[in-house]
């Protein structure tokens, strides 16, 4: 009996020895966003990186990466896109994409690879997206984001409870939240929530994120979910 006792004893201190390992690891580990957007080089490094570092305040294993594909002058080039897509760095925890636009033929290779990239276990978020100059408002189902199943799409509210202008709207939105003061009217909603999220990452496990989305929308009678209802506070 003393023996097969010890044995328990032994077997509880090393499991309660890995459980606390564990949760450390994971409290520590890296959340790293893989960035997408169309603007040049420059744009990332004076304007979306400054702005991340800000919107994670004190999280300090939150990073973001950027992944856009450039050509020799450091302007976007959409060429390489698909491919960046389908070859991330293994530490990407989920995508950012700073934009989205009208769905055609020419980004269907996109939006299949986008999708893939979902179905595979990788979250997306995007904004809205605004129509371009010149353009006719769409709805959000006809476009690149909205196309793809499982996205998740963020809107921006300004204002009294007024979208950007020119968004794009529809179902497919999980919801649209206010930027904090700082970024307000600046389109950065959707880089808010990325990094809200990012700070709540390791709280749950990445594949079980999506479908706590969905359940979240489904329950709530709000209009807009904000970050706090979505996310921990």
């Amino acid at each position: 009996m003393k023996n097969i006792a010890m044995r328990f004893i032994v077997f509880l201190s090393l499991f309660s020895s890995a459980l606390l390992v564990s949760v450390k690891v994971m409290a520590e580990s890296k959340v790293v966003i893989g960035y997408f957007s169309t603007e040049n080089q420059e744009a990332f490094t004076n304007k979306a990186k400054p702005a991340f570092e800000r919107l994670k305040g004190n999280c300090k294993n939150c990073e973001i990466v950027n992944l856009t594909p450039y050509d020799d002058k450091g302007a976007y080039s959409e060429k390489g896109l698909v491919e960046k897509l389908k070859n991330p760095p293994q530490e990407i925890a989920f995508y950012f994409f700073s934009w989205n636009k009208k769905a055609t033929d020419r980004n269907k290779e996109l939006i299949e690879a986008l999708g893939n990239e979902v179905e595979s276990g990788k979250l997306v978020i995007a904004p809205t997206g605004q129509a371009a100059i010149g353009e006719s408002g769409l709805p959000l189902s006809r476009t690149v984001m909205g196309q793809t199943k499982d996205v998740i799409i963020i809107g921006e509210i300004i204002g009294n409870e007024r979208m950007l202008p020119q968004s794009y709207f529809g179902p497919e939105m999980l919801t649209a939240i206010r930027a904090p003061k700082d970024f307000s009217n600046q389109d950065m909603g959707a880089l808010y929530f990325a990094a809200r999220l990012a700070i709540n990452w390791n709280k749950r496990k990445p594949a079980d994120w999506l479908q706590h989305f969905k359940i979240k929308k489904i329950k709530s009678r709000k209009i807009w979910l904000d970050a706090d209802d979505l996310l921990d506070r």
